[in-house]
């Protein structure tokens, strides 16, 4: 294991913490400090030591690093079964017919991603039976890009290889129809549409900083504000905004909700007392505790 397989799998493109999205976050988040004014230091407005203390944010830390050890593991890679996949459907269509830039193949695979990540999203709310393993996520009573990978492990092998599954069959179809060959327009190995979504302040997603886009983006454009919306406990944000980076999912099926100036959000799951706790045994065992109850 090499000190660069490390690097990338903590601080790699596929990664929100990757240096090419903090860098431009952290730019953004000056030039807001500076036209709000807040009254404090830079510093102190961006990481609060109420919000980076907490020991939810310090839960959210330990489950950072195991979810990049299986990273690092490789068992994520192994569960992966997007070439399978998209060789098989590739090979049972045949020679592909149209022809298509592999810009405009990236493009395709990024919206049919999103919209598969969109109803993974409502699946993981609306089936009780495996809420408990994404409960945990929700559990979190502060935001910080930590928590965009506070998940359980379990959640972390699920996860992908559902999502690997729908863009293998969407690949091959690409590679047997539309003559686009399996190569697509890629920075670092990472779709280039989803590295443009990660540095467009897709870190302030989970955080503090209320960044909305106005209603007419964000007919188009999950918001951060918008995301935070999905985890607040007000009852009237419940089942709205599951989008990954574009809303116009959740404007086609109803469950869209847009924002109208600052609005005053806790963040939590009040009936969880458990996982409220945030302890490391709490969030890994209560999930397992209450799988397929529902």
């Amino acid at each position: 294991m090499e000190l660069m397989d490390i690097y990338g799998a903590f601080f790699g493109m596929q990664s929100l913490l990757a240096p090419e999205y903090i860098v431009p976050a952290m730019i953004f988040a000056f030039g807001l400090w500076l036209w709000r004014r807040p009254g404090i230091g830079f510093w102190a407005w961006l990481t609060p030591r109420s919000i980076w203390g907490h020991r939810s944010n310090r839960l959210d830390l330990i489950l950072f690093g195991i979810g990049r050890l299986l990273v690092l593991s490789g068992l994520l890679t192994r569960l992966t079964v997007t070439p399978f996949i998209a060789t098989w459907v590739a090979d049972a269509i045949g020679s592909g017919a149209v022809e298509m830039s592999p810009w405009t193949l990236a493009a395709l695979m990024f919206v049919v991603g999103d919209l598969t990540l969109y109803w993974m999203h409502r699946v993981l709310h609306g089936w009780s039976a495996i809420w408990p393993l994404h409960a945990l996520h929700h559990s979190a009573e502060v935001m910080t890009p930590l928590t965009a990978y506070r998940h359980h492990p379990l959640m972390q092998l699920i996860v992908p290889l559902g999502y690997s599954a729908v863009i293998g069959i969407v690949s091959g179809l690409a590679i047997g129809v539309l003559d686009a060959g399996p190569t697509v327009a890629e920075i670092a190995g990472v779709n280039a549409f989803l590295v443009i979504s990660h540095a467009a302040l897709a870190n302030f997603r989970h955080s503090h900083v209320w960044i909305g886009y106005g209603p007419v983006l964000e007919r188009l454009f999950i918001s951060p504000a918008q995301h935070q919306i999905h985890h607040s406990t007000l009852p009237r944000h419940h089942g709205r905004n599951f989008g990954e980076v574009l809303s116009v999912w959740d404007w086609i099926f109803g469950t869209l909700y847009l924002t109208r100036g600052i609005e005053d959000v806790q963040f939590g799951l009040e009936d969880e007392p458990k996982l409220s706790t945030h302890t490391l045994r709490a969030a890994l065992w209560e999930p397992l505790r209450r799988l397929g109850r529902g």
